[in-house]
């Protein structure tokens, strides 16, 4: 597994690696350094190998510089071990996609090259900069996710969307695609045992604070709901914007309803951290990537936690959960949103109803039906 990014709470990324785990499979793990962590450190079957810091800002030539250190000392690293262990299959995970290039040895010596899209790299510039698909960058980054996907046997993505997009714009046969949804993998998430009602009605974001996610938005419509709601919201997590959003929540009063716990944490501790809370929001703005291509993560494991969602009516959402699964607000209405959370404080049963409809996503979707078609797909493809 090669990839620029924190191993600790990278759901899909572990995974995939739980699942490799339990078929036998013996697994590097190639990602970006961890504070407190050794550079190398063991787990079972699982061994990581911190590389380089991942940067976390706004400024664009730091960024690169970033990417470029990570890419050289993967290439390094991944041309030393594939010689010592004769890999059957390195699995690259965007962004960005030619880090499939650092697995150039590996490939010659026969193994098997996946790529992993996260994201679209595409869809995400245009939604930054508000152009089109005729855009010079744009036509860049496609021919860069096509080239990407020339080196590599077979592209995973995370929804369909994301699966039309590569398939039409990056013209990426669709025979080399496959959709690989975030869900929770049941051996990570295990079943929580509810505690019994709360003392507050417990509101609860985990993942990365950043300004496309919508922080603000939750934060403001928290400071609308009124006084006599006794709410709490807990956001768990770090990123680019949790400085601003701890002192949006300072300017809104929030300090008694608002906890931030300014950190990332293990992919394991969320059923632990979250799996007792009334509800979870989700903030995402209506950019092209948020409400086309972002399927959000949080909301997959808060239905499997069977928390009841209160989510934006982006396109990619109401393309897998209808209006009698979740609460539907509009997408950057923060009254609308404030309403809604008002509106299931003072219905249980609607939030019991919610948690009911939902769970039949994971009847038709669940991790360990993707899990044998990505073990099968890895054992055809490398003939192990």
């Amino acid at each position: 597994m090669l990839a620029y990014a924190l191993y600790l709470n990278d759901a899909r990324i572990k995974a995939y690696v739980k699942s490799l785990e339990s078929s036998g499979a013996s697994v590097d793990v190639l990602a970006v350094v961890e504070e407190g962590k050794l550079r190398v450190s063991q787990n079972g079957r699982t061994r990581v190998l911190h590389l380089t810091t991942q940067y976390r800002g706004d400024n664009a030539l730091l960024y690169v510089w970033s990417y470029l250190k990570f890419f050289f000392a993967s290439l390094f690293a991944l041309s030393y071990l594939s010689i010592r262990r004769r890999y059957d299959v390195v699995h690259v995970h965007n962004m960005p996609n030619l880090l499939v290039f650092a697995a150039v040895l590996p490939k010659l010596l026969g193994t098997k090259l996946m790529l992993d899209v996260h994201d679209l790299m595409p869809a995400n510039y245009m939604a930054k900069f508000n152009v089109n698909e005729d855009h010079f960058v744009v036509k860049c980054l496609v021919a860069e996710q096509w080239i990407s996907s020339l080196m590599v046997t077979h592209v995973f993505c995370a929804d369909d969307s994301q699966r039309e997009f590569l398939e039409r714009v990056c013209r990426i046969p669709a025979r080399k695609l496959s959709v690989v949804l975030n869900l929770p993998n049941e051996e990570i998430f295990g079943p929580v045992k509810k505690s019994g009602v709360n003392d507050h009605f417990e509101l609860v974001y985990h993942g990365t604070i950043a300004r496309r996610l919508g922080i603000d938005i939750m934060l403001a419509a928290v400071a609308k709901v009124p006084a006599a709601v006794p709410l709490h919201f807990s956001i768990y997590g770090a990123g680019d914007f949790l400085g601003e959003a701890v002192e949006t929540a300072r300017q809104l009063q929030l300090e008694d309803r608002v906890q931030f716990s300014r950190s990332f944490f293990a992919v394991e501790k969320i059923p632990e951290m979250v799996g007792n809370m009334d509800l979870g929001v989700i903030g995402n703005r209506r950019t092209l990537a948020c409400d086309k291509f972002m399927l959000p993560v949080k909301l997959l494991e808060y239905v499997y936690l069977e928390i009841p969602v209160v989510v934006p009516r982006l396109e990619v959402i109401r393309r897998y959960f209808d209006e009698e699964m979740v609460k539907y607000y509009e997408p950057e209405n923060v009254d609308d949103l404030a309403r809604c959370i008002v509106e299931l404080y003072q219905c249980p049963e609607q939030r019991q109803r919610l948690v009911k409809n939902a769970s039949k996503f994971y009847d038709n979707y669940n991790w360990r039906r993707q899990a044998d078609a990505y073990l099968g797909l890895l054992s055809s493809v490398a003939n192990v």
